[in-house]
Parts: structure tokens; C-alpha cells; sequence
């Protein structure tokens, strides 16, 4: 399905250099259910470990390159790459957990998990990392809808998916912008 290649896709641009997290996408599929969005998420997740894999390997190798390209990235602030390295270096790799509800984009922990742990066990844990709040999202979104505004159409939804999620960002890079 196309959704799945695109949900691929999305994870690993974010996972890299993109701005904007797979969740636009996801829950925009999921307006078309919630088992589509379940499966979307498992591509999304996918692509991002894929994207993820290459930032610890450019981080790993190439650490002051990759700071600096990140921080050139829309709302990565130089004291986000910091607080990642002050947490990976004082939690471990558990700190990527909670990274997603902090607003702290994966790709910085990806460019810094090589300082704390294995390839292997940065790609393991980036599933919980990734997955829980897609989950969130592609459950959430549809129940919204189908209760709130039942009989309403399709693009009518995804039109307020999409507006809803300018608005968020609005307020993320009013938040996140650099001084």
C-alpha cells in the first residue's frame, strides 16, 4: 500500500534530517481506520530505525559534523543537543523514552546513542521509543472523530488533521525558535 511505503518514508526523513514527525502522516491514515494506521505505524517505525541507524553511525564518526548540521535543523536549539548528551550521559539509553514527550526530536538521540550504547541496543529500544506515540496518535485521532463528529466526511476530517497540526507547529516553533 502506498500509505506504508510513505509512513517508511516519513520515518526515516525525520529519523535524519526532516522536521516534521510521521505522526501528520499517521494520522491522517488513520482516518481510513485504525488498523490502517497500526500497520502504518510499524513502516513509520521501520524507517525511522533505518534513518536512525545512519545518524549513530554519522554521530559515531563524524560527532561535531553531525552537531552542527542538527542544529542548522528548524527548532533544534543548540542547548536540545546539549540536554540530549547531559541525558544519555546520566540516564543511558533509557533517556530516548521520554525524549518524544519533551518535544526533542529521536534524530538527536540517534547521533548521540553511540556514546552510551551498541548499535544493536539503540535500534531496540528506538522501537518503544518511536511506536508509543504513534500508537497514541492512529488510536486517538479516528475514536476523536468517529464520537465527536460522527457522519462527518472524509476530507473534512483530514482537512482538520491538517489544520490542527499547523497549529501545533506554530506553537512548537514559536517555543523551540532560536534566539
Amino acid at each position: 500500500m502506498m500509505e506504508n511505503f510513505i509512513s517508511f518514508v516519513w520515518g526515516f526523513a525525520e529519523a535524519t534530517l526532516f522536521f516534521f514527525v510521521p505522526d501528520i502522516g499517521l494520522s491522517v491514515i488513520a482516518l481510513q481506520g485504525a488498523n490502517n494506521g497500526l500497520v502504518a505505524c510499524v513502516y513509520a517505525v521501520a524507517g525511522a530505525m533505518v534513518g536512525g541507524g545512519i545518524m549513530y553511525y554519522w554521530g559515531s564518526n563524524h560527532m561535531e559534523m553531525v552537531t552542527q548540521v542538527l542544529e542548522k535543523i528548524p527548532a533544534i536549539r543548540p542547548m536540545d543537543t546539549q540536554k540530549v548528551r547531559h541525558d544519555l550521559e546520566k540516564y543511558g539509553i533509557k533517556a530516548m523514552l521520554w525524549g518524544p514527550l519533551l518535544g526533542i526530536p529521536y534524530k538527536i538521540y540517534a547521533s548521540y546513542a553511540h556514546l552510551v550504547t551498541s548499535v544493536l541496543i539503540f535500534l531496540l529500544v528506538s522501537i518503544p521509543a518511536r511506536i508509543v506515540r504513534f500508537i497514541i496518535v492512529v488510536l486517538v485521532v479516528p475514536y476523536v472523530f468517529n464520537a465527536y463528529f460522527p457522519g462527518t466526511s472524509h476530507s473534512w476530517r483530514v482537512q482538520v488533521v491538517l489544520v490542527l497540526w499547523a497549529i501545533v507547529y506554530v506553537f512548537y516553533f514559536f517555543i523551540k525558535r532560536k534566539r
